[in-house]
């Protein structure tokens, strides 16, 4: 079977180093690529994926709403959610899901135990925002708070939220349990922070869906702030995992994935 990701930019991407693991670990002879798809192109999205007959595809940033309209059919999910992550192909009928928040929240509650009584704060609210923000709103009892640079980015938001500017978000800080970086600030080793961390209580654990680099600028303010991070490797293994099953209905080799990224991510 031939898989792939497509996102912009890609180049950073270690879905494929992650998946081909995953693929030998299991003695499967499939393929998996990344394809770097600009804005620009994305209408000749379909004539992409067929050019390399695939049988599924990841999406990423900035993709995740924009696959929708090629879409024959979304799982009830993903379709809540207005984001597709996971693309499996059935006699040329393309179906979407979302794998994010899942793999997010499992990851979550290992580092967090206590998570259904958490304070939470999201930064940023895109395609993976409203899959952690979906998953979340089943596992937490507290009211979720989101946070955006523009309030209009919320207009297609049906998860009731409390919707914050980031202005408001950097003033009230300290009221939350764990903070939650959605937004592309920091990757590719950029020194870009979505808020400053100045209010930061040190009781909050501060994470990033960014798994490369490892620490984000985020995350390194706020381990210099004395708090717990948590950046989104378990994430991308987990929504990677999931992916997989979705494609085949076999179970992945979940350690073999994380244990090779860890060594690339060191640089081995």
């Amino acid at each position: 079977m031939k898989f792939a990701v497509i996102g912009h930019p890609i180049a950073h991407s270690l879905s494929p180093v992650m998946h081909e693991a995953n693929f030998s670990a299991l003695g499967r002879d499939d393929t998996y690529e990344a394809l770097d798809i600009p804005p620009e192109q994305f209408d000749d999205i379909k004539d992409i994926i067929a050019s390399r007959q695939l049988d599924g595809f990841n999406i990423t940033i900035p993709h995740k709403e924009r696959i929708l309209p090629y879409l024959d059919d979304i799982d009830a999910q993903a379709r809540d959610l207005g984001a597709v992550n996971t693309v499996k192909i059935v006699d040329g009928q393309w179906i979407g899901y979302n794998t994010d928040g899942i793999g997010y929240v499992q990851g979550l509650q290992t580092v967090y135990p206590d998570l259904a009584n958490a304070y939470i704060l999201i930064l940023g609210a895109g395609g993976a925002s409203k899959g952690i923000a979906n998953v979340l709103d089943q596992v937490v009892k507290p009211k979720l708070s989101v946070a955006n640079r523009t309030m209009k980015r919320f207009d297609n938001w049906d998860l009731e939220v409390n919707k914050l500017t980031l202005q408001q978000a950097e003033a009230h800080l300290g009221e939350f349990d764990i903070i939650i970086n959605t937004t592309p600030a920091g990757m590719s080793n950029n020194r870009d922070v979505v808020i400053a961390l100045n209010h930061l209580d040190e009781r909050t654990l501060v994470s990033d869906i960014i798994y490369t680099p490892s620490k984000t600028a985020f995350l390194l303010q706020a381990e210099a702030n004395g708090n717990e991070i948590y950046n989104g490797l378990d994430m991308f293994i987990n929504q990677g995992a999931e992916s997989f099953r979705t494609w085949t209905g076999q179970e992945p080799d979940t350690e073999a994935m994380k244990q090779t990224v860890i060594k690339h991510l060191e640089g081995e």
